[in-house]
């Protein structure tokens, strides 16, 4: 079953965290215990399913609601700092720098100098402005495209070597495409701030910013996104055999669930154990929201404690949610703020499901 995604954001407000009684329940769910043939061939069609009351996951949650306990796992005799993500409101969304490195040192200095003045000062500036981002999702497009009519013009003079106007047009289009690469480097890029900052802080410090009263956890409010990663087998060509500083490969002996085996041993939730790309556990606010996005692997999702709220789409509406292109900082991720969806510069979204 597929609704349109803005009768189910009227119905349901992202920036709403309170669980809302009546919602829009497309996917079906499956007992462990009871209906887990049912699930298993949802999983075999590839389509998505939930699962409930799975004895393993129910033992880890149990475990993992003890605040001492995870006081204990987290901490234990050192204070390691963890990856921990800041935004001044409540959108999350995914990016990648590719600004020179000049420009980032820059920044950095800048940052240091304010920090050092006393200044609380954070490189995290949220989302974006939706306009900004479709007038660079336009240039972005139109590089892609003089790169096709570049293509299409080189296999012309290829195929005709002595056809001076077939070279000739390729000179041109060489130019055309160097401009529009340029424009997109200084206009867009040269504007880009980061959506959020990337920190290291203790699995303490960061409760001592999450848990805070409501009065403190509306929309517009900071908020503080806690990260683990146990790296597995992506952290074999790494010389210390993980793939980010502080990793916890622990939690594969708490999620057994997740461990990448094979054969009569091979877990429910692993299609393809070899292709595993680790297990990333997440500690969010009330509130946090993580921009629409599309990943280019499987995931199996395990909410241990709380609530969390997920909306899928088919892939077939990548379109509609006007997902930012390759070459973009935040690439694969919907321009379109959820929360307030600008229809004239976006409007596919009128058709999104």
């Amino acid at each position: 079953m597929q609704y349109p995604v803005l009768e189910v954001l009227n119905n349901w407000s992202p920036d709403d965290p309170t669980p809302h009684k009546e919602i829009y329940q497309g996917i079906c769910v499956f007992d462990y215990r009871t209906e887990i043939h049912k699930a298993n061939n949802y999983r075999e069609k590839e389509v998505p399913f939930i699962v409930r009351d799975d004895p393993a996951a129910a033992r880890t949650a149990e475990r993992w609601g003890d605040s001492e306990y995870m006081k204990q796992l987290l901490m234990g005799e050192e204070d390691v700092m963890r990856r921990t993500e800041y935004s001044p409101n409540n959108h999350f969304m995914y990016w990648v720098d590719k600004r020179p490195k000049d420009v980032k040192k820059k920044k950095w200095r800048e940052l240091q100098d304010k920090r050092k003045r006393g200044e609380e000062v954070h490189d995290g500036f949220g989302r974006g402005d939706q306009e900004e981002m479709a007038e660079e999702m336009r240039d972005m497009e139109e590089v892609k495209e003089v790169k096709t009519q570049l293509q299409v013009a080189k296999d012309l003079a290829r195929e005709n070597p002595e056809d001076e106007e077939a070279s000739a047009e390729v000179e041109r289009l060489q130019v055309v495409l160097q401009k529009a690469k340029d424009r997109v480097a200084q206009e867009s890029l040269e504007n880009w701030e980061p959506p959020t900052e990337n920190l290291r802080m203790t699995y303490t410090d960061w409760l001592e910013h999450a848990n805070v009263t409501d009065d403190k956890l509306g929309p517009d409010n900071p908020h503080w996104y806690f990260r683990l990663i146990g790296c597995g087998k992506m952290g074999e060509h790494t010389e210390d055999g993980s793939c980010d500083k502080g990793s916890s490969e622990w939690l594969f002996d708490e999620l057994t669930y997740f461990q990448p085996r094979e054969g009569e041993e091979r877990p429910f939730y692993m299609i393809n154990p070899k292709k595993q790309q680790g297990i990333h556990c997440r500690f969010g606010m009330k509130g946090v929201i993580a921009e629409n996005h599309f990943d280019l692997s499987r995931n199996a999702i395990n909410v241990l404690y709380g609530q969390r709220r997920y909306i899928l789409a088919h892939p077939n509406q990548c379109n509609n949610m006007n997902l930012l292109p390759k070459g973009h900082p935040s690439a694969r991720h919907s321009a379109v703020d959820w929360s307030d969806p600008d229809m004239e510069d976006y409007p596919t979204f009128e058709k999104a499901h």
